[in-house]
């Protein structure tokens, strides 16, 4: 079975059972609930040295920022990580001997688009959970050289905007919050969002994660992300996925009213061939 990489969101979490970790990098990145210095990832994978480490700085990167951006990619390029997860291309000019893994949310659904990205020094590719499970093998198939990743377990992400849309929502209405979040439902419908607001912007996931523990021997991926954002005591839904226990499927989605998202949703806005 594929490796299963558990998304760091709290320090306690480095004790959980996984093959391996995905570490956020201070300032770099969007949607983890801690994030740790160059420094600070150095001495995790000195101390987990027998587990896959990968550090993502998932986010767009601002003109002003890139000094800064090459100088924290130079520092965890020796480290000797088993890859830099990067959601701006820009790292690709800095000559990093490191693989790098390219997480663009939404946009790695196409498997020639993803073949032009490993012409130009991309490594690996974290898979949109807007495709089918037919869609994401296909790519895999079409893509044997590039490592793929695919989100199994978690909190989908939807948007990111770069404005500060709860502050601004703020200065106008006294809506409640649990200080972390806000949850809202779609008019009309039982389905709930949740909108967070950072130094970076304004992020909104789907309030149900997607459980795919029941598709793991059937997803064509070389690592499988676990992520547990935002989610309570959800170590045993980790065990269940490490162990590949698919009985536990409508336990986990009774407890967090989870479902499988687009994996066996049919695709209907579809660009035809040659248009």
């Amino acid at each position: 079975m594929s490796k299963i990489l558990l998304k760091i969101n709290n320090k306690d979490e480095l004790l959980y059972p996984s093959d391996g970790y995905i570490l956020g990098v201070k300032n770099f990145c969007i949607c983890f609930g801690k994030t740790y210095t160059p420094s600070e990832i150095r001495k995790i994978k000195k101390k987990n040295d027998e587990k896959k480490v990968f550090a993502s700085l998932n986010r767009v990167i601002f003109n002003n920022e890139l000094k800064f951006y090459k100088e924290t990619l130079k520092k965890l390029d020796d480290i000797g990580l088993d890859g830099i997860i990067v959601g701006d291309v820009a790292a690709l000019s800095y000559e990093l001997t490191t693989p790098i893994i390219l997480d663009q949310l939404h946009l790695n659904n196409s498997s020639l688009t993803i073949e032009h990205y490993y012409n130009n020094g991309v490594n690996g590719i974290i898979l949109t959970n807007d495709i089918t499970l037919k869609e994401t093998n296909d790519i895999k198939e079409n893509n044997k050289e590039m490592l793929t990743f695919k989100q199994v377990f978690g909190l989908p992400h939807l948007s990111t905007s770069k404005r500060k849309l709860v502050s601004n929502y703020l200065k106008h209405f006294n809506k409640f919050s649990n200080g972390r979040f806000f949850k809202i439902k779609e008019n009309n419908s039982d389905n709930e969002y949740i909108i967070l607001e950072d130094h970076f912007g304004t992020h909104i996931l789907n309030g149900s994660p997607i459980n795919l523990i029941d598709r793991l021997s059937n997803i064509n991926a070389d690592f499988f992300i676990f992520d547990g954002y935002l989610l309570n005591d959800f170590k045993w839904v980790l065990d269940a996925f490490m162990k590949n226990n698919y009985k536990l499927k409508d336990k986990i989605d009774d407890t967090f009213n989870s479902n499988e998202g687009f994996i066996n949703q049919k695709t209907i806005y579809k660009v035809k061939n040659n248009d």
